[in-house]
């Protein structure tokens, strides 16, 4: 079977790049990157755009350098935790539950129950209860834990009043009172009906219980004569968290910052500014009048005497409780939070950016468009300059002269400004930057092309076509851009790694498409963070990506150019 000569030609470049190793090796690094973008939607383990979120049982301990990440306790959230005669509790979701005497180590608990824990309290005589969702009450029998049955209520908060009797306040304005030895509930009428979600509940030192609530409902439960009575703190915002220290100081904390403190049993309440507006979750006072504050993001607040400055912490988990133990300072969280610039794991090959997006799944899918505007690009920049060098080199005279004037114009427009004018006068996206790369490339491939067609026009082959009487266009496209096929091969290899180089240059200074997932727009992104500096996994793949893109493209276009030198053939 006899080839036309148009692919005779193009078979000749392929048998010459198939015995240099370089161009070898050039053709299967791009062949394993082209793969990668037609599959990228299969490679990728994660939504490139998706914000990835983590939940885990974090605690932060208080150091001479600040608050540090220690190991976590479980996948689950932590929600309250409690410290007695050398005994500490902790309580979570999932039925979460942790135990330790004395500076020991962790040991989890056995919990019969899977629903969310929000509150655990123990007794004067170090009995255990906790409370959580769907009415779920649980109760310390020696080393067992026996649920008591509850309505299903919400419960958010517990405290022992004495030694037989607990109260546990809901989200529905519930308020229960449990009799301990004989397993008894009974219902407690708020004195504001309206089912406003009742949050934490703490004894104070005249034997009554102060309840919390949002919109800053504050109940004072009197267990002498069984009433609740409204109590004013001076706050209408949602309040999350009570703690009352045994000298009598105590502290209230809310939404939007809100710090409520009373220094003794017979001081006022006052509202401390905050220097943070973030929500905070709990809160601690000691008798000393030191206290803190801790919320979302990591937020956590140390109150010196004076007034509340933010401490530094090394984490943006979000925290739900406190445990002091002597010297010893704990917050506990964490809620789902955002895993902002995390370094590679097992989860996130090549980590996360500022955003807690996965950078493996977003450089896969930057290569789509890499190679789309470096092959159509290199497409658009051939054809333009193939045509307008035939063209010229054909007609020669002022049809050549109007051509190579208007190169020469195209040659001093420099590349980034013509970018950001095109930018400016149409709104950013892949055609523009395919346009900026083709509109501007094409100017040295017409020129090669002409000197090649000002060559091969005076040859006999041509002269003899002519006599024949074949037309302008058919000596053009028949004859003789077989014999300048080689060089527009080398020239469209060759433009391929120009087209990536640029496209990664307009996005990398914000000109390229917004909502594109490129490698020039990881490191923009990486730039505007301010976290380029010290996140080396967010500008290292996106950097070696378009390098080793580049250098295959290289090692291809060096080897055609023995096809469109004459010399370097001689030599072989």
């Amino acid at each position: 079977m006899t080839l036309p000569p148009f692919l005779r030609a193009a078979m000749g470049p392929l048998r010459i790049m198939m015995q240099d190793r370089l161009a070898v090796i050039g053709m299967c690094v791009l062949g394993v990157i082209i793969a990668m973008a037609l599959f990228a939607p299969l490679l990728s383990t994660h939504d490139p755009r998706h914000i990835n979120e983590i939940e885990d049982g974090s605690v932060l301990s208080r150091g001479a350098a600040g608050w540090e990440l220690q190991e976590s306790l479980g996948p689950l959230a932590l929600n309250d935790a409690v410290h007695q005669d050398g005994i500490s509790l902790i309580v979570g979701r999932g039925g979460m539950g942790w135990s330790r005497e004395g500076a020991g180590a962790w040991s989890a608990l056995d919990l019969p129950t899977g629903a969310d824990l929000h509150a655990v309290a123990l007794s004067p005589e170090g009995r255990a209860i906790a409370v959580g969702d769907g009415g779920v009450i649980l109760l310390q029998d020696g080393a067992n834990w026996q649920p008591v049955p509850a309505p299903e209520v919400n419960l958010r908060g517990v405290v022992w009043l004495d030694a037989d009797s607990a109260l546990m306040v809901g989200t529905n304005e519930d308020i229960l009172l449990l009799d301990a030895s004989s397993g008894e509930l009974s219902a407690i009428d708020s004195p504001v009906g309206r089912d406003f979600p009742l949050q934490s509940v703490a004894l104070d030192v005249d034997g009554t219980a102060l309840i919390v609530g949002e919109r800053g409902l504050a109940i004072r439960y009197d267990p002498e004569d069984g009433t609740a009575a409204l109590e004013q703190l001076g706050s209408s915002r949602d309040l999350n968290h009570i703690h009352i220290d045994a000298s009598g100081a105590a502290l209230v904390v809310g939404e939007r910052g809100t710090l409520l403190r009373r220094e003794s049993a017979d001081s006022a309440w006052s509202a401390d500014p905050a220097p943070d507006t973030r929500a905070l979750r709990a809160g601690w006072i000691g008798d000393d009048g030191s206290a803190l504050a801790a919320g979302r993001n990591g937020l956590i607040m140390e109150w010196d005497g004076s007034e509340w400055a933010i401490a530094q912490t090394e984490s943006e988990r979000h925290l739900r409780a406190l445990l002091v133990v002597g010297d010893e300072m704990l917050a506990l969280g964490s809620d789902r939070f955002v895993t902002r610039l995390a370094p590679p794991s097992r989860e996130h090959w090549f980590g996360t950016d500022h955003l807690g997006r996965d950078l493996f799944s977003q450089n896969v899918h930057g290569s789509q468009i890499a190679l789309l505007v470096g092959f159509l690009g290199a497409t658009l920049v051939v054809l333009i300059g193939t045509n307008v060098g035939l063209i010229a080199g054909y007609y020669r005279g002022r049809t050549e002269t109007i051509l190579m004037r208007t190169v020469d114009v195209m040659y001093g427009i420099p590349f980034e400004p013509f970018a950001l004018i095109l930018v400016l006068l149409f709104q950013p996206s892949l055609t523009i930057v395919i346009l900026a790369v083709s509109l501007l490339t094409w100017r040295t491939v017409a020129r090669l092309i002409r000197s090649q067609v000002l060559s091969l026009r005076e040859r006999p082959f041509v002269k003899a076509a002519r006599v024949a009487g074949a037309s302008d266009l058919r000596i053009m496209y028949l004859h003789i851009f077989p014999n300048v096929l080689p060089l527009v091969f080398l020239e469209l290899a060759i433009i391929v790694g120009v087209s990536i180089i640029a496209e990664a240059t307009l996005s990398f200074l914000g000109l390229g498409p917004p909502q594109a997932i490129s490698w020039g727009g990881i490191l923009h992104d990486a730039r505007l963070s301010g976290a380029w500096r010290t996140a080396w996994w967010w500008n290292l793949p996106p950097g070696i990506f378009i390098m080793t893109t580049v250098l295959s493209v290289f090692f291809i276009s060096r080897s055609l150019e023995v096809v469109a030198n004459p010399r370097l053939r001689a030599r072989q």
